[in-house]
């Protein structure tokens, strides 16, 4: 009797850690509830519909005590992870996808090189400030496009081609999907 696998795993990546348990606690009681008075597609249901409503308000919660030094170390740190994974991406491009293509002549592995990169780096974020939950990771990726797209929309650089663009936002994506695996990882390790 468990709710469905992929709502359940929405809320984990949402929640807070310092608040997992307790959400997941209630929304499971109330599951197991709802189960027995209208069976399995009602409550699987009721569970689809809370996990999709709660995950702003999971996402914008947290009960961490917040310092004004807390919160210059985690943008120094996320900071500090953005450069690294830029110079690395640089370098891996320059020396692994740089090979193949010089070998092979076609540039597709810098579509896989660079995502792979990003989600390791979404999942040492995630690591990096394990309390403030997903959002980090969120923050970070959206600040990455912020970053390169700001410029461009007030004609302070020049404009990207689609490559370039679908390689930005797929390491975007890549850093929340590193992030949201390290999560689950780490919460799968808390239940066993």
């Amino acid at each position: 009797m468990t709710p469905p696998a992929i709502a359940r795993a929405i809320v984990a990546i949402s929640a807070p850690p310092s608040d997992f348990e307790s959400v997941c606690g209630d929304l499971h009681e109330e599951y197991v509830r709802i189960l027995a008075l209208e069976g399995r597609p009602r409550a699987d249901a009721w569970y689809w519909s809370q996990a999709i409503r709660s995950v702003p308000s999971l996402l914008s919660y947290s009960r961490v005590p917040r310092s004004l030094s807390a919160l210059v170390l985690t943008v120094a740190l996320v900071l500090v992870a953005i450069v690294a994974m830029l110079c690395v991406n640089e370098l891996v491009d320059d020396t692994i996808a740089g090979a193949y293509r010089a070998s092979h002549g076609t540039a597709w592995i810098f579509f896989i090189v660079g995502p792979l990169v990003a989600a390791s780096f979404g999942a040492l974020i995630a690591a990096l400030r394990r309390s403030y939950g997903m959002r980090l990771v969120l923050f970070s990726a959206s600040g990455l496009l912020a970053f390169i797209a700001v410029p461009i929309l007030f004609q302070w650089s020049s404009r990207l081609s689609a490559a370039t663009w679908i390689l930005i936002v797929a390491a975007s994506a890549s850093m929340c999907i590193g992030g949201a695996l390290y999560h689950l990882a780490a919460r799968r390790r808390l239940k066993d």
